[in-house]
């Protein structure tokens, strides 16, 4: 896949004090959660505006190859939730390939790196089966996290998978069934079931014929899913 051109933002920086490259990998590895902060947002809106300078630029697109290594050994294992939200923030605008399209060698390491934001990663790099597949045993356990917003978004993040490389995970509709019989959680139960009805429409239909006596009571936002699949099975002329 060849890499796609970089589209940047117009965003507001203050360069009256621009730090150096050494004082911004200063930062990040001995700084605190705020100096952190700080730096990753400066680093943010530079690759958004495109205006890195050239000695921090690698030979493919401008990218900070001296600050990767810290993000990767500071940041990434950090449980700050601010930090992590601007690193996801940050592995979207981060150029992933090189100019052959291939993927950096530095990003399995950040698919292989503990990090609070692993649910998410599927969705960052969604475009490359190579990074995707060590990330597949991630999204299978996070099924069972505690959390139901864990769970839900794993949910979608298989279903983001499956849809583009079935063969990472090609029990991914078993799977779903399986999760959606013993699920309480109204959200992760819905899109669950949006996965099915997208991507094995008769374990859709099986499983709502299965609690059929229960529609009724069953939460509006997934009876409105329940319609459109009802909507799109009949269009198939299907028996059910």
């Amino acid at each position: 896949m060849a890499a796609e051109a970089p589209c940047y933002t117009v965003v507001f920086e203050d360069t009256t004090e621009s730090p150096s490259t050494q004082e911004l990998r200063a930062s990040l590895e001995k700084g605190t959660d705020e100096d952190r902060l700080d730096t990753l947002r400066r680093l943010l809106c530079r690759r958004l505006m495109g205006t890195l300078r050239p000695h921090e630029a690698d030979a493919t697109v401008a990218a900070q190859p001296t600050l990767l290594m810290p993000i990767i050994q500071y940041i990434m294992p950090s449980k700050n939730k601010q930090l992590n939200k601007l690193l996801h923030f940050y592995w979207e605008v981060f150029p992933k390939y090189d100019e052959n399209g291939k993927p950096k060698q530095e990003m399995i390491l950040v698919v292989n790196t503990p990090t609070n934001i692993s649910v998410a990663l599927p969705y960052v790099f969604s475009k490359d089966a190579e990074l995707l597949e060590p990330l597949i045993s991630t999204c299978r356990s996070c099924l069972e996290h505690r959390h139901s917003y864990v769970r839900k978004n794993a949910v979608f993040a298989m279903y983001t998978i499956y849809r583009e490389y079935e063969h990472l995970i090609p029990d991914a509709p078993k799977l779903m069934q399986t999760f959606i019989a013993a699920e309480s959680d109204t959200t992760c139960k819905r899109n669950a079931f949006v996965f099915l009805a997208h991507c094995a429409m008769p374990k859709a239909v099986e499983w709502l014929i299965s609690v059929y006596d229960q529609l009724t009571s069953i939460d509006e936002l997934l009876q409105m899913s329940i319609i459109e699949v009802i909507r799109l099975d009949c269009k198939n002329d299907a028996t059910h």
